[in-house]
């Protein structure tokens, strides 16, 4: 079998040194142009590539971008085109520095002792990582991947740890803005459709809405708040008990789960009708197009904007054009401008995958 060409290879056929053969692979300065051409033709004449595993033992660089899920994937409203668009963005800010893409499939397999969505970073597999999706409120694993000095961002933000990494949209508030807009109007009995228990990004819907309600004197009523998992089975009747409670003029609809039929359809089974008798604030990552057009406001999440800036950071960081950590914080915009042109519903990849987590429920 033939074997593969190395370093020492061309340094041979070149007549130099193998520091000289890396400098001309790697652009760098110091070497003559006849030099430089002469050792790039015994390149190509042989199909010579650098040995990756090779540089990671001698340098402790793998040159390699690690994406992992902070939340088990059922629980994360990831749409197909989100996951397209990041390897997309991805592609298009790591490419030209050669690095490679690695997914982690299974950040929390019982089979692996002591598994968590950091374990790449345990376990040397990357040079950089990328969080997705919203942290824990007790996560401690964000603070270990920043105490071991790699470079990372989370595409969410944790009180546990708010000197983290993070790019993030700021959902305390949006929530606030929300309320504030439907108190503003007269509304006193709002229902709120949040997501994410047990996560950060749950915890600040939750907090916005009750803090707005408490500028107004009006006391919470976990009665008028439900929970949803993005791939259960049950959310429409849920929406709909919630709607039907005793008195609810107003909904924020918080999940972004961008189902303009569902809300459409439990409204009307609670006696309601979107934007008629009843006000809907709903929440959406599109800009432009409505997830219900006949909803009183839209609550926009820049979600893909703030994660750009935060990988073009991260990106930064990694080739030691700046030092860490990365803090990008968007604010929503609430616009009660018509949107006349309705959005698709997207496809989640935990529907994509089959997950069916009836976990929707009343919280108190």
């Amino acid at each position: 079998m033939k074997q593969r060409c190395t370093i020492y290879d061309i340094a041979h056929k070149s007549g130099v040194s193998t520091k000289t053969v890396s400098k001309v692979i790697n652009n760098l300065p110091g070497v003559k142009e006849s030099t430089r051409q002469k050792v790039w033709q015994i390149v190509r004449e042989t199909g010579y590539y650098p040995h990756h595993g090779a540089r990671s033992l001698r340098g402790q660089v793998r040159n390699c971008v690690g994406v992992t899920l902070a939340p088990p994937l059922h629980q994360v409203p990831l749409s197909e085109d989100f996951l397209l668009w990041l390897f997309a963005k991805l592609s298009e800010v790591f490419a030209s520095r050669g690095a490679y893409l690695s997914f982690d499939l299974a950040p929390r397999s019982q089979e692996i002792l002591g598994s968590d969505y950091g374990r790449g970073v345990w376990e040397q597999v990357y040079d950089a990582c990328l969080i997705v999706g919203p942290l824990p409120v007790q996560d401690s694993v964000l603070q270990r991947i920043h105490m071991s000095g790699i470079p990372y961002l989370a595409l969410g933000q944790t009180d546990a740890f708010p000197e983290g990494s993070c790019a993030s949209v700021n959902f305390y508030e949006g929530a606030l803005q929300s309320t504030r807009f439907l108190l503003e109007r007269g509304h006193k009995r709002i229902a709120l459709l949040t997501t994410y228990e047990g996560y950060q990004a749950g915890v600040d819907r939750i907090r916005g809405y009750r803090d707005a309600l408490a500028e107004k004197n009006i006391p919470f009523n976990p009665s008028l708040v439900a929970y949803g998992d993005p791939a259960s089975g049950n959310l429409e009747e849920e929406l709909t008990a919630l709607l039907s409670q005793p008195g609810v003029t107003a909904l924020i609809e918080s999940t972004a789960f961008e189902d303009g039929e569902l809300i459409r359809s439990a409204a009307e089974k609670s006696g309601h009708g979107a934007g008629d008798s009843l006000a809907c604030v709903v929440w959406t990552y599109s800009r432009d197009e409505a997830v219900l057009p006949e909803a009183t406001a839209h609550l926009w999440l820049p979600v893909l904007e703030c994660s750009v800036e935060g990988i073009h950071e991260l990106a930064l960081w990694m080739e030691g054009a700046r030092s860490g950590p990365i803090q990008v914080l968007h604010s929503p915009v609430l616009s009660d401008a018509p949107r006349p042109r309705a959005m698709s519903k997207p496809t989640r990849i935990g529907e994509r995958l089959g997950f069916h987590v009836k976990n929707i429920r009343k919280r108190p």
